[in-house]
């Protein structure tokens, strides 16, 4: 007779301890669900305003001036440095074994440096790269 008692006992206890551990998981789970639903909302809102940010002229003109401005400027530079190719800058490059991390070099620090003369066309193509990427970010329009 007491081991039926026990056996009851032990079978309620799982019981009970199978309904905590399933309300845990449910709450678990609602609270998943709340942030998911958070988030989704969170993200059409941002997708949004993305789009009427996209549609303002405001932001249409400004972009368009910064690249008016970015494209004028480099192509100024370059007639500048062609018709006047006796301009030089004196500029620090890393040598030896350090000047294989290039831009790092200056960052993680290089024992020897040298002083290199660099024309003012040569300088422009170091950057003409650069330039084209942020003329392309500027001037190509983003339908997402």
């Amino acid at each position: 007779m007491l081991g039926s008692v026990i056996n009851t006992v032990i079978g309620a206890g799982i019981k009970v301890g199978a309904n905590l551990l399933n309300f845990w998981l449910e709450q678990k789970k609602q609270t998943q669900l709340a942030l998911v639903a958070r988030d989704s909302e969170m993200l059409k809102a941002l997708i949004e305003n993305q789009n009427r940010r996209a549609d303002d002229n405001f932001v249409k003109t400004t972009r368009r001036v910064l690249f008016m401005s970015i494209t004028f400027t480099m192509c100024f530079l370059m007639i500048y440095y062609a018709m006047n190719p006796h301009i030089t800058y004196d500029v620090l490059m890393p040598k030896g074994e350090g000047s294989k991390m290039g831009l790092w070099a200056w960052v993680s620090g290089s024992n020897d440096w040298v002083q290199v003369k660099l024309t003012g066309g040569l300088m422009l193509t170091s950057f003409m790269d650069l330039c084209f990427m942020v003329v392309g970010f500027y001037a190509i329009p983003s339908k997402k």
